[in-house]
Formats: C-alpha cells, sequence, structure tokens
C-alpha cells in the first residue's frame, strides 16, 4: 500500500519497498529480485526495524513536509513559477509511484549490496538518483536479517550538470563511504562573488567522499578528470528554489532540512560516532544530536534513467 505521510501531501505519497520483500507493509512489487515477495517486517523485528517506523516519521514531517512547505511559500511570493512549482511537486510525488520506487530500490540495492562486506550490520543510508527526470535523494535502510534495501523517504536534489565553457562534472555514480580519512567541515556561511552561500547557512554540514573520476566539461570539452565529492547544503534564498533539477558542479546539493536531519541523526556517522565515543568531544558532530539506533556511512549515487527506457 502506499502511504501518505502528512496531509499537505495529499497525491505524494511515499511507497516503502524492499528488493525481497516490503518493509513497513508496503504493497509487494512484481518481480522484485529474490522472488519472495511476502512481506519483509517479521514478528519479531530488530530494534532497528522498530525504529525506522520512528524515523520515517519524523523524515516525513522535518523533510519532506518542509519542502512542500518552502515551495508553496515560494510560490506565493511568486518566486517560483507555476511550472517550475508543478515539475518539483511532480518529481517528490513520483515517490509514490510504485514501478519507479522498484527501479529506484534495485538500483540502490543493487550497488550497496557488493560494497558491505561479509555480515554487514543494519544500517542507515543516502541513495541519490541522478536522473535528470527524478534528481530525488532518498534516506535508505539496509536490513542485514533479511538482505532487505527499503526507501524511507525521499526530498529534492541537484546533482551536477556540465555546462559548456565552465568547469563543472557529473555527479560520478558508484558507492562512497564517509570516512575520518577525509574529514567532513562546517560551512562558514560566507558569500561567493555572486552572492551565494555555496555550502549553506553557516553551521551546515559538509560530508566530504573524498576525490573521485568522473566526466567534466571544461576548455578541452569533454573528458574524464577527478573532482572532490561533497554533498553539503545550498544558498537558503537562492540555491534551494533550484533543488530539483541539475544544477551543480559536480557535488550533492541538499536542503537545509535534509542537511540537519542527516547531521542530527547521525545518519552516515558510523565511524565518526566510534571515533568520538574514543576520543569525546569530537568537534565535528553536533553536540545536540540524536543519533539514529544503527547509522550507516555509505552514499549511494546511482541513475534510473536506463530503466525507465527500457521499461517504455
Amino acid at each position: 500500500m502506499a502511504r501518505c505521510l502528512l496531509p499537505v501531501m495529499a497525491a505524494a505519497c511515499w511507497t516503502v519497498w524492499s528488493s525481497t520483500g516490503l518493509a513497513a507493509g508496503a504493497e509487494a512489487v512484481p518481480g522484485a529480485p529474490g522472488g519472495d515477495t511476502a512481506a519483509s517486517v517479521s514478528a519479531a523485528p530488530s530494534a532497528a526495524v522498530s525504529d525506522m517506523e520512528t524515523v520515517r516519521r519524523e523524515f516525513a514531517q522535518t523533510v519532506t513536509g518542509k519542502t512542500m512547505e518552502r515551495l508553496e511559500r515560494m510560490k506565493k511570493r511568486k518566486a517560483l513559477s507555476e511550472k517550475a512549482f508543478s515539475l518539483r511537486t511532480s518529481r517528490l510525488a513520483a515517490a509514490a509511484d510504485a514501478a519507479y520506487l522498484a527501479q529506484a530500490a534495485k538500483d540502490a540495492q543493487t550497488r550497496l549490496v557488493p560494497a558491505l562486506g561479509d555480515n554487514p550490520p543494519d544500517q542507515y543510508f543516502v541513495y541519490v538518483d541522478r536522473n535528470p527526470t527524478r534528481q530525488l535523494i532518498f534516506l535508505g535502510f539496509y536490513d542485514a536479517g533479511k538482505a532487505t534495501v527499503a526507501l524511507v523517504g525521499g526530498d529534492l536534489v541537484s546533482t551536477g550538470l556540465l555546462r559548456r565553457g565552465q568547469d563543472s562534472f557529473l555527479t560520478p555514480t558508484g558507492v562512497f563511504e564517509h570516512l575520518p580519512d577525509n574529514f567532513g567541515y562546517r560551512a562558514q556561511g560566507t558569500k561567493n562573488q555572486n552572492g551565494w552561500r555555496g555550502l549553506g547557512g553557516k553551521g551546515s554540514r559538509v560530508w566530504d567522499f573524498g576525490y573521485q573520476q568522473s566526466p567534466r566539461e571544461f576548455r578541452q570539452g569533454i573528458y574524464e578528470s577527478q573532482m572532490r565529492l561533497l554533498m553539503h547544503a545550498t544558498d537558503p534564498d537562492q540555491g534551494e528554489p533550484r533543488l530539483g533539477r541539475m544544477d551543480s558542479k559536480g557535488c550533492v546539493r541538499v536542503s537545509s532540512d535534509m542537511n540537519r536531519f542527516l547531521d542530527r541523526r547521525s545518519i552516515l556517522d558510523r565511524h565518526y560516532e566510534r571515533l568520538a565515543a574514543e576520543k569525546p568531544g569530537t568537534w565535528l558532530l553536533a553536540p545536540d544530536r540524536t543519533p539514529v539506533s544503527t547509522p550507516g556511512s555509505f552514499l549511494v549515487v546511482g541513475d534510473t534513467s536506463a530503466a525507465e527506457s527500457a521499461a517504455r
């Protein structure tokens, strides 16, 4: 079944799908990998699985719901055209489409599971669909007991757009781990020459995934090159209205609400939480954070474009 997370979402309901069954009571998707379309939540779920429903509701209220409210405000102020408003709300509503969610969850699982290694624990992760017609970011959960992936909730995102004559990258696809070796940081909130707070407001989290290879466009045309892959907020006034379309120079741009949620709930801070336990007072982690029961460390960037084309 599709679930409406908030009254304000109306047509934008999220279906939680897992690749070998359905998490949180969602309707089975025919042809799921593994062949078993029975409900995947057992009578005695793990503490992490039980916690997932609470996290799902919180995400719906503090991220997806806030995005809808922000879009409505921008429309009323005429900071967003009717066409742009319609595009973004339709992209949020796409997460209610079972066929699309099946593609996204399958893509997430196909990429994530090989990177987990042997005997991985339950853990949250982040999945980004760089498909130009989707531009969505999902909070994901891997249930180790059943080897299932569930997409818990989603929001608008912006990935890299190649621009002729400008230094720009496509956001690379793959699985990228958030490690202390590439220690993240927080935005200073300063403006660039164009008046943009490029990493978001002061104190916004910046997740660093190290150097990666990806197509680059510059003076020589398009060629493979090295880029520093970051995930970060964007300018609250100028950047957030542009989320929901390819727009960054290669990094993953998220809303301020998504940034706060991932930061406050330590979604990708599994290794950093261990470091903080060994060295109390680790400055990067928010002092008022309330980590989820099983933080993870993986950012998964996929692209459902090919699957959508094959399904047509």
